[in-house]
């Protein structure tokens, strides 16, 4: 993607049209602005009611919001947009992809905004939240809907299991034993699997970390994923897969009907990883006891703190829509606003002042699952912050596809990306 925007924005000048017309003023009714975004379902629900607020709030803007079937969708989408100068004016993009955007100036810095605006306390948010905002210290995009992944899991079957309701499992290889006394297997069938995760790579990052590898080395000028510490859970799960058959093989699909996610709701998966932005569709989905709890452990607890959507403001966007769109941003992330999306979808509060809100402290107290994520939080960690990171994890989603669907070994997978990776390092 990042060299495809090199191309497209080669001796493209700023300012070009929006895809809504900029020929209306305040004189003629509120600035129209594109808000392109990517989730369907509960949480696409809850953004259009945030959306709807906000114009119902003021009279100075009007927000027309577009749904993009996907996050990944909109970086693609938005790379045509760019060269046609049909731009929309603010997006929800990908929390790991926007940096190849942010590097080929396609997203406006933020932060004279910030600077300017007395109202904004930009300090309030998640210090590892705006971690992951930030190129060479400019502010080119803001946290959104933020996530970990957390294992959800079957109470009844746990219980049947013979095992703690309320904390199954710590490690991995507690789970690999839940897991074998989970799976029915009938006929050579398995009817129902102990365990299962969603296919992206972020859901493996989890066990790279927690065993002590990493996708680059600490300078990010080397690769270290197909190390043996960055291998040992995709081994562990290749073998889980094809030798005890105790895992459901990733399948993929559409954000709402990822076939493990709907085993699980069914009763045919015993312990799942997905998302903690899963949290409300699942509860609503399920017809035994729910229990959730930390992503289990190899040396020590670990989990991505960049999955999900960042906002930003397109840089070849009209200067009056920019301005309308900070203030459309300003909205969504304020503290209020993220208390409502956090309550309703199971994302994270993105605001300290949120977190410690009192009707998020009764909500948390009411709805304690919710509030695992926050607990699991200090255990986050970003990936790298470098261009072509999407190209990167399009050769780690490979390899583990590889050895999902294929079952080659880990180590002859991972060392295949990890060569493609380190040429793409050259780039």
């Amino acid at each position: 993607m990042a060299s495809s925007l090199v191309m497209l924005l080669a001796g493209c000048g700023q300012g070009a049209s929006s895809s809504i017309t900029s020929q209306q003023s305040n004189k003629q009714g509120p600035v129209q602005i594109e808000f392109w975004y990517g989730n369907s379902g509960v949480i696409g629900d809850t953004i259009k009611d945030l959306t709807e607020q906000f114009n119902q709030s003021q009279d100075e803007v009007k927000v027309n919001a577009v749904f993009q079937e996907s996050t990944n969708n909109i970086g693609k989408k938005l790379l045509t947009a760019i060269v046609g100068n049909a731009v929309p004016d603010v997006v929800q993009l990908n929390a790991r992809f926007w940096p190849s955007f942010a590097y080929n100036k396609a997203l406006l810095p933020l932060d004279p905004y910030i600077q300017k605006d007395p109202e904004f306390n930009y300090g309030d948010f998640v210090d590892s939240f705006v971690d992951n905002t930030l190129i060479e210290g400019k502010t080119y995009t803001l946290p959104f809907n933020r996530s970990t992944p957390i294992l959800y899991y079957n109470k009844d079957i746990v219980k049947e299991i013979g095992l703690d309701s309320e904390h199954p499992v710590s490690t991995w290889d507690e789970m690999m034993t839940a897991a074998k006394k989970a799976t029915v297997i009938k006929d050579g069938k398995t009817e129902r699997f102990g365990y299962a995760s969603l296919l992206p790579p972020l859901y493996y990052y989890s066990l790279m970390w927690s065993n002590g590898g990493d996708i680059l080395s600490p300078d990010q000028k080397d690769v270290v994923i197909d190390q043996a510490l960055a291998i040992q859970g995709l081994e562990m799960y290749r073998k889980m897969i094809y030798d005890d058959k105790t895992m459901m093989q990733p399948l993929g699909g559409n954000r709402d009907g990822d076939q493990e996610m709907i085993n699980f709701q069914n009763g045919k998966v015993a312990f799942l990883l997905a998302s903690t932005g899963d949290l409300n569709q699942i509860q609503n989905n399920v017809k035994f006891k729910l229990g959730v709890d930390f992503v289990p452990k190899f040396k020590e607890y670990a989990v991505p703190s960049t999955s999900g959507g960042n906002l930003a403001i397109v840089a070849k966007a009209p200067k009056e829509k920019q301005d309308a769109a900070w203030k459309f941003i300003k909205f969504l992330t304020d503290k209020q606003q993220t208390i409502y999306f956090a309550q309703h979808t199971g994302y994270m509060p993105i605001r300290k002042s949120a977190v410690k809100a009192p009707e998020m402290v009764k909500f948390y107290k009411e709805n304690p699952f919710f509030k695992i994520t926050v607990d699991q939080l200090p255990y986050g960690k970003g990936i790298p912050v470098v261009p072509n990171f999407e190209k990167i994890e399009t050769e780690i989603q490979n390899a583990l596809g590889k050895t999902y669907a294929e079952n080659v070994p880990a180590q002859e997978s991972m060392k295949e990306a990890a060569d493609k990776i380190r040429e793409l390092l050259k780039e």
